[in-house]
Formats: C-alpha cells, structure tokens, sequence
C-alpha cells in the first residue's frame, strides 16, 4: 500500500433513484453472470468469461466472520474496511496498472481500484451486504499517444447500501466521490476486459516495447460484445484496428462509439486523424471541429484541427488552433514546431 493510502469510508451518496424491483437487474450470482453473458455475446468463447468479484468459500466465511459482531449494515461495512487493508485481514494493497479478477487479487494482495473494488464487492456480498459497483468518473478519462490518438478508462470502484444510506468506497484516494452511477456487474465486466486491453498497452509503452495490439484488440471486442453501447471499448477497438492496419474496421469502430456517446470526444479526434491521413479532409474538418467543442481542453485535439485546417488551406484558424494546444498544455513542441514553421514559411504557401 503506498504511504498514507487508506480507503474513503463513510462518504454518504445521493440517492439516484431507488434499487426496487422496478430497476434492471444489478447483481447478479456467478453463475447467473455466466450464462448471462454466454446468452447476450455469444461469440464468446466461455473460457474467456470472467466472473471479476468470484472469490472462493475459505475468503467468503473470512468475511461473515469479520462482519458477525455487526448490528447494522453500516457496522458491518466499516468491520469488513477496516480489516481489507489490515495486515492480519484480507492484507490489500493498492497498485495502479493492475487489473486482475478478485481470486487473482487476492492472491497478489494487490490490485488497482476495479480489481479492489472486485475482491470488495465479492467479500461484502459473501457477508451478506447489498454491494454494487459504482462509475465513479467525473469524466471519462483519456490517455494521448504520440501521434494524438487517445484511449478512454473510467474510474469504478464500490459502494454498500445500508440503513438509509450509500456508503461510497474510493480505494486509491481520487477525492471524495462528486458524481456517480451504479453499474450492474455486466458493466463491469465490461470494464474489466476494457481495462485490461488499456494497461497492455500501457505497460509495452512504458517498456518502450511494441504492444501487443491484436491482444489489446482482443480484450477491447470481449467489452464490446458483452456491453453493446460501452463507447470507450469501441474507441480503443478502433486505435487497435489502426495499429493493425484494419482501417475501415477501426473508421467503423470510432462510429460505433460515436453513436453510443455522441458526447465522448475521443472517437471523434481518432476518427478526424484517420480522415486526414487518408485526405479526405471535409470529413476530418467536421469530426476534429466537433471533437474540439465536445473538449476545448484536449491539446491533442486543437494540434490535429490545426493540421487539418492547414490542408484545407485555412492558415490563420490553424495559427489558432496551433498556440490554443501551447496554451493548454503549457508547451507542446510538435504545434511549436509547426508554428515556427508557419512564422517563415510565405502566406498561401500551403502545408
């Protein structure tokens, strides 16, 4: 566990709508997710499916133990806390880049926050507790490459309904918890496989490795095929496909996306950057347009609009957009680069 780590208990939730019969069905048992999952992708080879928050019976008695003492749900929240980090408990830890099953993390002793929030959600409902997985995202967060394509991850974690109250659990202190939404274990296995792709090619990059792109692939399709509409797996499918040289697989995928979450920016800067490579520089102009007033932050985004506007021949909205990424991200050699060039290159001299 890094110095000072400690989970965020207590952390009251707004009620978002009840968990009555009216509401689609969030938890479900192992088995039951299995099938579920073998009845909606079934394309999935069944060895591939995962049961992310399945621990074993000797871990399932160990937490009605640590709760048993409990009076109140609340109670037995804090007892089953308080004994996941401890040393003489369940010995957690937090470690970022790891995303495992809660067996897998259990065994390592650690884990990033969905593998955490899977050994949590597995152990809570061992001991009895209405435990759901939670998006805990302000926002969907994004990763940039080097050549301006970026990746979408989320930030889910765990929360337990007791008397009268949700209890929010933040397992690697990313601040009290502003925004949520509860996830059925669909969604998060969905997370999981995206996860897992995403952090493969995380650790080759920081490797300076070449990453195994059809494994990330891989695991990008399984988020896909499980969750139809989950628009950040179809957007690093489609970075996927790029690298594979899948180009009108990956064009697809970024629509696809685009489609679920009109207001996701990702698929849309990726899908601009692919038109303007392939010269077809109207339909880049509009997905970087529209990808750049979805994220007016997104540096990456302003460089590839400038190149675009570039092409079209629009020099002075691409001096724009050029100082607009140096502003934002406080030096951006690549659009200085280009903007020195401009400085001294003749107006109406074209790119």
């Amino acid at each position: 566990m890094r110095r000072g780590m400690r989970v965020v208990l207590g952390v009251a939730l707004p009620f978002l709508g009840g968990l009555g019969c009216a509401t689609p069905k969030l938890a479900y048992s192992p088995d039951e997710l299995k099938a579920e999952v073998a009845r909606r992708a079934p394309g999935i080879p069944p060895a591939e499916i995962v049961v992310p928050f399945e621990i074993g019976e000797e871990q399932a008695a160990a937490a009605r133990r640590v709760v048993a003492q409990g009076q109140t749900d609340t109670e037995r929240t804090r007892a089953l806390v308080a004994a996941f980090f401890a040393g003489d408990g369940f010995h957690m830890r937090y470690a970022e880049g790891v995303t495992a099953d809660a067996e897998e993390t259990l065994k390592s002793s650690e884990g990033n926050c969905l593998s955490l929030a899977s050994v949590f959600v597995g152990l809570a409902r061992a001991a009895g507790l209405r435990a759901y997985y939670i998006d805990a995202s302000t926002r969907v967060h994004e990763t940039r490459y080097g050549d301006g394509v970026t990746v979408n991850s989320g930030h889910v974690t765990a929360m337990v309904e007791a008397e009268g109250e949700r209890i929010g659990l933040d397992f690697g202190r990313m601040g009290p918890i502003r925004w949520y939404r509860i996830l059925d274990d669909l969604e998060a296995l969905a997370h999981f496989y995206n996860n897992r792709g995403f952090e493969s090619v995380e650790r080759a990059q920081e490797r300076s490795r070449q990453p195994d792109w059809s494994r990330a692939a891989h695991d990008f399709w399984l988020a896909a095929q499980v969750v139809p509409t989950f628009a950040p797996a179809w957007n690093n499918l489609g970075m996927a496909q790029t690298r594979l040289g899948r180009i009108d697989k990956a064009i697809a995928d970024y629509r696809t996306a685009i489609a679920a979450a009109p207001q996701l920016a990702a698929p849309r800067n990726n899908l601009g950057g692919l038109y303007l490579e392939r010269g077809q520089l109207g339909k880049a102009l509009e997905a970087l347009e529209t990808a750049a007033r979805l994220d007016p932050s997104g540096p990456h985004i302003q460089y590839n609009l400038a190149l675009a506007r570039l092409r079209r021949g629009d020099r002075e909205g691409a001096v724009r957009a050029l100082r607009r990424a140096i502003d934002l991200r406080g030096g951006y050699p690549e659009a200085q680069a280009e903007l020195d060039r401009l400085a001294i290159a003749p107006a109406g001299g074209g790119d």
